[in-house]
């Protein structure tokens, strides 16, 4: 293969290089704002600097005990923490700065008028302040002081009573009059003797009529029993005892104890087969025992298909 003569290289270098040059003048031209902007900055910088530069030369000479100072400080753990606190609530910072600025503001419009309001009213500032250094009035803050809770819970008391008096109060004169000979009737009720002995007991056995109501809420807590649970627990006790006074009549006690008394007699030994038993079964007593015993199953045999239903 022949090689290219010398002079053909050449130019395809030159032209290679000319290709190069008109891109680098065409990014040049399409960036000459930027370029021109960048130069004049660049010169304002450097003209900055050779304007500051001895003056920070200067400054550091003059101040380098207290930079080292002001270093040392910053460098302590306190000072640490503390700029890892303001950097961490620096939110809760801004809005505190924001409220001092406004209360430095509210505080500059209302000053004036606290002032006018003070001289206005000095003389009865005064009297409120005698009512306030009383040993009656102090002792009342503190009695109020010491009973919050239960001062707040009268005024809702009596915000609720307020309420329902103006619910139920009567609007006109003949209602008011029905409601007021109401409250007689009742007024005499409680007059009678029977009511205030009854009030009376109730009021001595106070602590037991508490005792029961802690024993029955006991249960409650100790079996998880409802109010509804112990209407049902006493009805079925209800009916025990219905039961019980039945099985405790004297004509069933007699009976039983005739029965028993069978199997407590040590002289019994009396034997039957099979043709005694059937000749027993023509007593009379025996078939009413028998009778009686298949009435009882029976009953029993009912109920339980009815409860099981």
């Amino acid at each position: 293969m022949s090689e290219s003569p010398p002079d053909a290289d050449a130019f395809a270098t030159a032209a290679g290089g000319d290709a190069n040059l008109e891109a680098l003048a065409a990014r040049v031209d399409a960036q000459a704002d930027d370029l021109i902007a960048l130069l004049d900055l660049l010169t304002v910088v450097r003209g900055l600097s050779d304007e500051l530069v001895p003056e920070l030369r200067t400054a550091v000479s003059e101040n380098r005990e207290p930079l080292a100072d002001l270093r040392t400080s910053l460098e302590n753990e306190e000072t640490m923490h503390l700029v890892e606190q303001v950097g961490d609530n620096a939110d809760a910072l801004a809005d505190l700065l924001d409220l001092v600025v406004v209360a430095q503001d509210l505080s500059a419009e209302l000053v004036p008028e606290l002032r006018t309001v003070a001289a206005e009213n000095r003389g009865e500032i005064a009297k409120l302040r005698v009512a306030f250094e009383r040993e009656e009035t102090l002792v009342l803050l503190r009695q109020i002081g010491d009973n919050t809770d239960t001062f707040l819970d009268l005024l809702s008391t009596l915000e609720v009573a307020s309420g329902a008096l103006a619910d139920v109060a009567p609007e006109d004169e003949a209602a008011a009059e029905a409601a007021r000979e109401d409250v007689r009737r009742l007024a005499t009720a409680f007059d009678r003797a029977e009511s205030v002995d009854t009030l009376v007991a109730l009021g001595e056995n106070m602590d037991t009529v508490r005792g029961l109501l802690a024993l029955v809420e006991g249960f409650g807590d100790a079996a998880d029993r409802s109010t509804e649970e112990y209407y049902r627990l006493g009805t079925q006790l209800g009916q025990a005892a219905d039961v019980a006074e039945r099985a405790s009549d004297p004509r069933v006690i007699e009976t039983l104890d005739a029965g028993a008394s069978a199997f407590a007699d040590e002289t019994a030994d009396r034997r039957v087969g099979l043709f005694g038993l059937f000749s027993a079964l023509r007593n009379d007593d025996v078939q009413r025992t028998l009778g009686t015993l298949v009435d009882a199953a029976e009953r029993v045999g009912r109920t339980r298909n009815s409860g099981s239903e």
